[in-house]
């Protein structure tokens, strides 16, 4: 299964500059298309043979799945607006749409999960038990296959554009496929007699749903709050900036997250004696050579190493 979402990934994005921000933003409209498409007909699955066989397990399963459809409309929001002109009012661009969005969906999740420990908890108190069947059974089989396949597609894609947000949309697809696995133990119980499984499988799967809503608002309120830049970006900016004629050191990095588009400010130390159209041109360098990798707004502050001799580099 993982080698042919593998191929399949490779092949949507072979012959395309995955280096420009606009080949970039097709391969993830791609992956949203099939999130999308793929979680209308999970959820559509689970919500007929959770109603059929009156699981609440299966049915706050197809509610998962239908929350996915957010997301993966999330992300085809932050793609689609990746590409949008930065406009007076916004001069960075609207990348962090996306993060806003996590935010409400993030919300939304959490309240599911509440409602759905809720009702776990009446049906166990008013002693109401799913009528399991084989054909649900076998449903949340195929969804279980469909949701690892789409977990390995995504995540193939995002590592192959270097992409957090497809890397998130994967996982995601794999909290899926492990809620799905709680139902799928819920109802095999049930099928032997063993009704009670339902609702307590329901109130874990409803805690998971919690928990990937709890996890979603933090990461998007730390988005937007502004985060550290990752520990490989900071030292590889560096690096890069280092390996032009006429740097002798470079150091605090900062960089601006506006999604799909980044600013890096960088300090970078030159001869002090040099003039100021000298320095300019080497600012210029690193600029170009480190957005050329990193495909960003580059801004170089210039600090001068008064005491530095020829000799030194």
């Amino acid at each position: 299964m993982r080698n042919l979402a593998d191929r399949i990934a490779e092949k949507i994005t072979e012959n395309r500059d995955l280096r420009k921000p606009s080949e970039r933003s097709r391969v993830g409209i791609i992956e949203s298309w099939v999130g999308v498409g793929g979680n209308v007909f999970l959820a559509l699955l689970k919500l007929v043979f959770g109603l059929l066989t009156n699981s609440i397990a299966l049915i706050a399963d197809a509610v998962h799945s239908a929350s996915d459809i957010f997301s993966s409309l999330v992300v085809l929001i932050g793609f689609l607006l990746a590409g949008k002109k930065a406009d007076s009012e916004h001069p960075h661009g609207h990348g962090r749409t996306e993060y806003l969005a996590g935010l409400v969906i993030g919300l939304m999740l959490i309240g599911a999960g509440g409602a759905f420990v809720y009702a776990a908890y009446n049906r166990l108190a008013g002693e109401i038990f799913a009528t399991p069947s084989l054909a649900s059974i076998v449903a949340v089989i195929a969804a279980i296959i469909i949701k690892e396949f789409m977990y390995f597609f995504s995540s193939r894609l995002g590592s192959l554009i270097d992409s957090e947000t497809l890397e998130g949309d994967a996982w995601h697809h794999r909290s899926d496929s492990l809620s799905s696995a709680l139902v799928l133990i819920a109802l095999i119980g049930g099928y032997f007699g063993l009704y009670l499984l339902d609702a307590f499988f329901a109130i874990a799967i409803a805690l998971f749903i919690i928990f990937t809503g709890i996890r979603i608002v933090r990461n998007s309120c730390s988005r937007l709050l502004g985060t550290a830049p990752a520990n490989d970006l900071e030292e590889g900016a560096v690096d890069r900036a280092k390996e032009i004629n006429g740097v002798i050191d470079a150091h605090r990095l900062e960089v601006h997250d506006y999604g799909s588009w980044k600013v890096l400010t960088i300090h970078i130390e030159v001869d002090g004696r040099l003039s100021l159209e000298e320095a300019h041109e080497i600012a210029q360098k690193v600029e170009d050579h480190v957005c050329n990798k990193y495909h960003c707004d580059t801004i170089v502050h210039l600090d001068p190493a008064e005491d530095f001799t020829p000799s030194e580099q």
